[in-house]
């Protein structure tokens, strides 16, 4: 798969290649509430927006269910509230239930959702575009996915929406495995490539910076402009020396990597 390539692209998933912020909201409730609603419109419209004013902050998607409660307790107060990192830090450091279990619950929330009524989760989705399109029209050069989002889930999003990628090309969250313990099983696997990787979060491209980046740099960081980012995160990404890029920056990014080139 890699012979003759000299680099590769490396995506994170919700947020980069597809929009599912939606989902997300409806997930996030039903595990919080301990309900199975299947359409949007059964969760308050505050909830939603305070919700979605938010989502930029959460990394390990099980804190979305400790953002949630935030906002189940919180409906009283100014809706367009955004939180401060240390705000949002002490909510999702002040439950008691263990991260791995708030994602599990995720996790099997998504799945009772999906067996209930599957067409209404897909339709939660949208890909983002010019991109997804421009990944299927380069389904023979190779990439990955790196994500949180379970195994599951990411793959019947991509069959559904045309993106034929192997299965063994997904690196996900399931059973509590980290971005960082992933990466170090894409290095094993494909050696000593230039490996650049797109995601929305700064945290995460800063996590995976400290840790692979320290000495020698292997791993180009980018981020995502288009998809859960706060206000001063282009800003922030530059400081730490990530590139923010636009689709269209990806796009070009691609060629340059299909050609066999590096930058």
């Amino acid at each position: 798969m890699t012979s003759g390539i000299k680099a590769m692209l490396i995506f994170d998933f919700d947020g980069v290649l597809i929009n599912s912020v939606d989902e997300v909201v409806l997930t996030a409730y039903n595990a919080a509430a301990g309900s199975l609603c299947t359409c949007l419109a059964q969760v308050p419209v505050d909830l939603r927006q305070m919700f979605k004013n938010n989502r930029f902050h959460v990394q390990p998607i099980g804190d979305a269910i400790a953002l949630m409660n935030w906002c189940l307790s919180n409906r009283q107060g100014d809706l367009n509230k955004i939180l401060t990192p240390e705000e949002y830090g002490t909510i999702a450091d002040g439950t008691d239930i263990p991260l791995t279990d708030r994602t599990n619950l995720i996790y099997d929330t998504r799945m009772r959702f999906i067996e209930k009524d599957i067409e209404r989760w897909l339709a939660l989705h949208q890909t983002y575009q010019p991109l997804w399109d421009e990944l299927i029209r380069r389904q023979n050069h190779p990439f990955v996915i790196l994500t949180n989002k379970n195994h599951d889930a990411t793959l019947r999003l991509c069959r559904h929406f045309g993106l034929q990628i192997n299965a063994d090309d997904i690196y996900s969250g399931d059973h509590g495995v980290t971005k960082i313990e992933n990466m170090l099983r894409i290095q094993e696997r494909f050696g000593q490539l230039q490996f650049y990787f797109i995601d929305d979060s700064v945290k995460n491209l800063k996590e995976l910076d400290l840790y692979f980046n320290a000495k020698n740099k292997m791993l180009t960081l980018l981020l995502a402009t288009w998809g859960y980012t706060g206000a001063q995160d282009s800003a922030m990404a530059q400081e730490y020396g990530y590139e923010a890029f636009q689709q269209a920056d990806v796009v070009r990014l691609l060629d340059i990597i299909n050609s066999n080139l590096l930058i």
